[in-house]
């Protein structure tokens, strides 16, 4: 609270999403002072995080289905880079941090919450 007491912006990712004690604090996140992020390649929502439970696939806008995802090694267009952190898995904070303002309902609300302040922030036009 003192750092929003400073009227600071808040950004979040999936290392700030960890524990559950993490998800209590992004719950307290006014929406007008909410960034998400995903630090791509680093800061991925893990199995092991509290916020897995949240996760639901990230679903690929050209086909339709999910990301099919391989080790490094084995990548091609298309396919995810299994346990790496690409710039779609904001959708995956985007699932947590709306599952701690009040679940599925919210997501929409929260979304448009953290576009808008990007916008305002960095003085972008709505695309």
């Amino acid at each position: 609270s003192e750092l929003l007491s400073l009227d600071l912006h808040i950004g979040l990712n999936g290392c700030s999403l960890k524990t559950a004690d993490n998800i209590a604090v992004a719950a307290r996140v006014p929406l007008e002072h909410l960034h998400l992020e995903t630090d791509a390649p680093w800061c991925g929502i893990r199995r092991t995080h509290a916020g897995a439970r949240y996760l639901r696939p990230i679903v690929s806008p050209e086909s339709g289905q999910p990301y099919a995802e391989e080790k490094k090694e084995r990548w091609r267009e298309g396919v995810l880079v299994k346990d790496r952190c690409e710039p779609c898995h904001i959708q995956h904070v985007l699932q947590v941090v709306s599952a701690s303002h009040g679940g599925l309902s919210a997501e929409a609300r929260v979304a448009e919450s953290a576009y808008s302040n990007s916008l305002r922030l960095f003085q972008l036009e709505r695309a």
